[in-house]
């Protein structure tokens, strides 16, 4: 399994060497390991060559390695040579989201990569280093994103630039786009879901039509593209497949006794979990010949709404016994281990657990959140108490686990960030006029947008230098009702009360630069 990727039939590149014991030799400890230093009269880093240092960058974190990388310039140069900061910041992520990520990235051509690329530097150079390495190594997805998250935080604001605007009949609750960016589906109110095409001059053009019994109120698509699913309060869940000729065709329906309230695919695309508005959930799974097989079924009083479905399975906390909430590792087969016990969750409405499992973030009945931390005996331990003016409608955390984004019915949006001991801090608030529908993290986890009940959908970035600042704003003439990342973060899909769906890009706003590590 690769040290970078983690995904299986991919060989290591570098796999690492065992080392035979050695006898009366110096000990050190560096990233929790033990090193053994054989016998010499003079050892240091200078002596060693580029592929020890590849294997020693591979245990260290993204900090630890800008902190080396600081010591002098023979480790400058190796950090750059072996480009870990782009893995160390790719190793980051869970991963099912580093599949994620490496999908949408092969989804593209050479010139939708230029294209992709040149949205943020003019450095030629630079852009054709980086595509010709699309197909010729299992390090480019790392590379690519993490030179054009850097590219994009080094922006002061963003250039928002309309590509399209979808006009519907009915209010539209949410909308999202296909990884490859080819096709478009909305939920909207009138028991209709749309799936759009992209058309060669640049327009969306109407390829199917999903009809449910009541208001339709979400929608997803497969990592791969190729599977659309909607959910709706007439308690179904449809399964759209993309077929050989580019149409649209029918594959699944999934019943529930309740209005179904959301769906997720798994990362591989084989598995859905459904999810109706009192937390029963089932998994489907896909068969060898394309039809969809109910798998498990849990019922139960859920506090997690999971954003992804990794292939082996998700994390899920209940409120079970005494007002304490249990958290369970679910498996796809339906089996189950608990995780841990979370004290005082009485109150809680929802919750989200970090991708690396250690910690966990609610939102309360008392327009509080609260993030909890694990311990080094496996306890949970309260960190924060964060307090609001009104309900809390949102709290999940980035993908790498660093951050954690609050979003409440008041219109205030925090974001907080782990400090180095584990304690968090204050990071920014962004404020609307009115209340808030939701907000969510982009991909590479640098960036936010929100949904306004005030008919604005705000974009907060990441900058450098870790601080966070408002960067963009989408306007619509009524409520905002979801506002996504495009799978690749370089566009942003606002759906809303008026009736339409905007498609933004994100671009530059500043002088064109190349990236430096």
């Amino acid at each position: 399994m690769d040290g970078l990727n983690n995904h299986p039939g991919i060989a290591d590149p570098h796999p690492i060497p065992k080392i035979p014991a050695q006898s009366a030799t110096p000990t050190g400890i560096s990233a929790g390991r033990a090193i053994a230093v054989a016998d010499k009269e003079k050892t240091s880093l200078l002596d060693l060559s580029p592929l020890p240092f590849s294997i020693i960058f591979r245990y260290l974190k993204l900090r630890d390695i800008h902190r080396l990388q600081q010591v002098c310039t023979h480790l400058n140069d190796a950090v750059k040579e072996d480009k870990a900061l782009a893995k160390a910041w790719y190793r980051q992520f869970p991963s099912h989201h580093q599949y994620q990520l490496r999908a949408t990235i092969m989804t593209k051509n050479e010139s939708q990569l230029r294209g992709w690329l040149q949205s943020f530097t003019n450095d030629q150079a630079l852009v054709d280093s980086l595509t010709n390495r699309q197909q010729k190594s299992i390090y480019s997805p790392a590379l690519l994103y993490f030179t054009k998250s850097k590219l994009m935080s080094d922006c002061e604001k963003f250039n928002l630039v309309s590509k399209s605007t979808i006009y519907e009949k009915a209010m539209i609750n949410s909308a999202a786009l296909s990884a490859d960016g080819h096709h478009l589906v909305t939920a909207s109110k009138d028991n209709k879901a749309n799936i759009y095409g992209h058309t060669m001059d640049g327009s969306w053009e109407l390829k199917a039509i999903i009809s449910h019994k009541d208001s339709v109120l979400s929608c997803a698509f497969s990592t791969d593209s190729l599977h659309v699913v909607t959910t709706s309060r007439d308690g179904t869940a449809r399964i759209y497949g993309l077929g050989c000729d580019e149409s649209w065709q029918f594959k699944a329906s999934i019943t529930h006794n309740l209005p179904i309230i959301s769906a997720i695919f798994s990362t591989d695309g084989r598995h859905l979990l459904a999810k109706d508005m009192f937390d029963s959930e089932q998994i489907h799974s896909r068969k060898a010949d394309e039809s969809w097989k109910f798998t498990v079924a849990f019922s139960s009083f859920t506090f997690v709404q999971p954003t992804t479905l990794s292939n082996d399975g998700y994390h899920m906390v209940t409120s079970r016994c005494y007002d304490k909430g249990i958290i369970y590792s679910y498996k796809i087969d339906g089996s189950r281990e608990i995780k841990g016990t979370i004290p005082d969750f009485s109150h809680v409405i929802s919750a989200s657990l970090s991708s690396d499992g250690h910690h966990l973030v609610t939102a309360d009945t008392d327009h509080r959140a609260r993030i909890y931390g694990k311990e080094a005996d496996g306890s949970w331990l309260r960190k924060i108490i964060i307090q609001f003016k009104d309900r809390v409608r949102s709290a999940t955390f980035s993908a790498d686990s660093h951050h954690v984004l609050i979003a409440s019915k008041d219109g205030m949006v925090r974001i907080y960030g782990q400090k180095s001991k584990g304690s968090w801090e204050r990071k920014v608030t962004i404020y609307h006029k009115r209340g808030l529908q939701s907000a969510t993290f982009s991909p590479d986890s640098r960036h936010v947008v929100t949904a306004g009940s005030d008919g604005t959908s705000k974009i907060i970035g990441q900058k450098t230098d870790g601080s966070w600042l408002e960067k963009g704003s989408i306007s619509h003439d009524d409520t905002v009702l979801s506002a996504t990342f495009s799978a690749d973060g370089s566009h942003v899909v606002t759906a809303s009360k008026d009736g339409t769906v905007k498609i933004t890009e994100l671009q530059s706003s500043d002088s064109l630069f190349a990236v430096t590590e």
